[in-house]
């Protein structure tokens, strides 16, 4: 990572330099805000340390340029004059963090750590971002070990269109997605049918499956053809198999190793070359232990099965797909580029996701409607995702830095208002746990 020292004072610029460079910073140094400002649009620091005094102008007047877009750096401001309401405004206009001097070094060490995390999320965005991944072209979305695994095997069973698909998974986990991509790159021309077995009765999805004749039950008042039918030259996908009686699982079978079947009430046999695509979310093995799923139909379809992976056990996809569904969802609504704090991210990548891909979309889509801003903040996430985060504290301020911690608690109130003294939005906002948040609040009251 880069960072940029703006200080009059060369004994700062060195101390600083020598300090950053063991944490393997590239460092560049700037005496004045006029060639600060030229270094920072020619190296793009990750982080500036900004002198509040310059000789030629306010460090304050860097903010905007040095957090613009354009360069998009965390700024530290230093001053070795602490003045309240201009320390407030300097952190109300982008600043990160505000230390008097001389620096405490192990206290910018732990700031530091919390920037450079926020920094790294900021890049792994921008990576995917890049990469313009998309599910509508056949792909499934994420870099971990799990889905590159199964974006193999969908390559491969692509490629062998006869073989039946088994894709197993928690609900919202992306197995529909998984169907419809290898559907797309197998190259059929006819189309994908989906069929979701849990909402129907045993008669309705015989007759869903397979169509019925005319006068074959009261209401055929005439012939219907069945899914199997339709999805000639393409494949049929059966969500939730699991829950499919047993009786139409026997015909099922039929259907896989005969390749023909019968409308309801009919006495021909109709050939069929529809590809069977399944998905479930229970143990179909254990069900066939108990009898609650027919052995047979298991090992007919038990060919190459695909586990997709619960969005908890895939890492950083979560960042990928949160990206994803902030453009995605952002360009739907109108709403141009949106993105997404580091913050927030945070916490997205903190959360334990039940719901999993399911759930990440609907919490995308949910800030995106809250958001007025830029970027979604942690204020646009649910408050129990908030909670679930527990962020590093900072640390506890010594009598050197009274003044600074004056600045804190304006700061504190500041946030505590635009958060309607709510502590656990505030705390997140902050940067710190909320029961460091509450001790503060404490503290001040004992005072």
């Amino acid at each position: 990572m880069r960072a940029l020292v703006i200080d009059d004072e060369s004994g700062i610029r060195l101390a600083l330099t020598h300090f950053l460079s063991g944490r393997g910073y590239e460092v560049f140094q700037a005496g004045t805000g006029k060639e600060g400002l030229a270094a920072a649009q020619s190296a793009l620091p990750d982080i500036v340390f900004l002198d509040q005094r310059l000789p030629d102008m306010d460090g304050e007047s860097l903010l905007h340029p040095l957090t613009a877009p354009e360069i998009g750096a965390g700024v530290i401001m230093m001053t070795a004059y602490v003045e309240l309401d201009k320390a407030v405004q300097a952190m109300k206009n982008g600043a990160t963090y505000f230390f008097p001097k001389p620096l405490d070094l192990a206290q910018v060490a732990d700031i530091l750590a919390g920037m450079e995390e926020r920094l790294r999320l900021k890049r792994e965005v921008e990576h995917f971002r890049k990469l313009n991944c998309s599910p509508d072209d056949g792909t499934i979305i994420g870099e971990s070990p799990q889905i590159i695994a199964i974006q193999r095997l969908i390559s491969l069973l692509a490629k062998n269109s006869a073989t039946p698909v088994l894709i197993l998974g928690e609900s919202g986990s992306g197995k529909e997605l998984v169907a419809r991509s290898i559907h797309a790159l197998s190259g059929f021309t006819g189309p994908l049918v989906e069929i979701n077995c849990a909402s129907l009765s045993e008669s309705l999805l015989e007759s869903e499956l397979f169509g019925h004749e005319k006068g074959a039950f009261t209401d055929a008042r005439e012939t219907k053809r069945g899914l199997f039918e339709i999805a000639a030259a393409g494949t049929i996908f059966f969500d939730e198999l699991a829950e499919m009686p047993l009786s139409i699982q026997a015909k099922l079978l039929k259907v896989l190793d005969t390749g023909k079947f019968r409308r309801v009430g009919g006495i021909a046999d109709i050939k069929s070359n529809a590809r069977f695509m399944a998905a479930t979310n229970r143990d179909i093995a254990a069900m066939v232990r108990k009898g609650a799923f027919r052995e047979d139909l298991y090992y007919r379809i038990n060919v190459l099965p695909i586990t997709v992976p619960p969005l908890r056990e895939r890492g950083r996809d979560v960042v990928i797909l949160a990206d994803y569904f902030a453009r995605s969802i952002g360009s739907t609504m109108g709403k141009g580029k949106i993105g997404i704090s580091p913050e927030a991210m945070a916490i997205l990548l903190d959360y334990g996701w039940p719901g999993n891909v399911r759930e990440l979309k609907n919490i995308i889509e949910r800030a995106l409607i809250l958001t007025a801003d830029r970027d979604v903040l942690p204020d646009h996430l649910p408050l129990e995702m908030i909670q679930s985060k527990a962020a590093p504290s900072v640390p506890a301020a010594t009598e050197r830095l009274r003044a600074l911690c004056e600045v804190e608690d304006e700061y504190i109130a500041h946030v505590l208002q635009i958060t309607g003294n709510n502590h656990s939005r505030a705390a997140a906002t902050l940067g710190i746990s909320r029961s460091t948040l509450l001790a503060k609040l404490k503290k001040k009251m004992q005072v």
